[in-house]
């Protein structure tokens, strides 16, 4: 199987690539922003949403982030709540979240929405991961997590029914 990178988000532009894919994966990150949430999370979810059912596709995977829901800050301490996610990520994380609801909306595809932890650039390892479903971190994992792991994780997952139209957290290691 092949990998195609691209940088495109238009619906137009992304339909060559989509119509060869077996799975689709989005890993975008955008720029900070202050007043309101990224909008380009759920724009290209939309964008990519009509590619598929235009072609007849259904899987895509999606890497957001811990925290998309707000409701899971009270799990942070006080200046991770009060700093970062609120004055740094917060508009970040409410774009990553509009995203995620428009697909709760969506009936023609398999998506799944990875929410790891913090990332870092060590290399992969062989650890279990841990999973959550219901809130947007995973509470007794480390709070950060390797770029190398979660890809490991979402190639993993491509055919798990059981990921299909779900939003899930993820965090590998022992409880911190």
């Amino acid at each position: 199987k092949a990998v195609v990178s691209t940088q495109s988000t238009g619906k137009e532009e992304l339909k060559p690539h989509v119509e060869k894919a077996d799975v689709v994966m989005s890993c975008l990150g955008f720029a900070l922003a202050w007043s309101e949430p990224v909008p380009y999370f759920r724009k290209i979810a939309m964008n990519i949403s009509e590619a598929m059912k235009e072609l007849g596709k259904r899987r895509v995977i999606f890497m957001h982030s811990w925290y998309t829901k707000p409701e899971s800050w009270a799990h942070a301490s006080f200046i991770m709540r009060n700093v970062f996610l609120r004055l740094v990520i917060g508009q970040v994380l409410a774009g990553m979240r509009l995203s995620e609801q428009f697909l709760e909306t969506t009936d023609h595809l398999d998506y799944t929405c990875v929410l790891p932890a913090g990332l870092t650039n060590e290399p992969v390892t062989d650890k279990p991961f841990s999973t959550n479903d219901t809130e947007s971190i995973v509470p007794d994992c480390p709070s950060r997590i390797s770029r190398a792991d979660v890809a490991r994780y979402m190639l993993d997952v491509i055919d798990d029914e059981g990921s299909f139209r779900k939003v899930r957290a993820i965090g590998v290691g022992e409880a911190e």
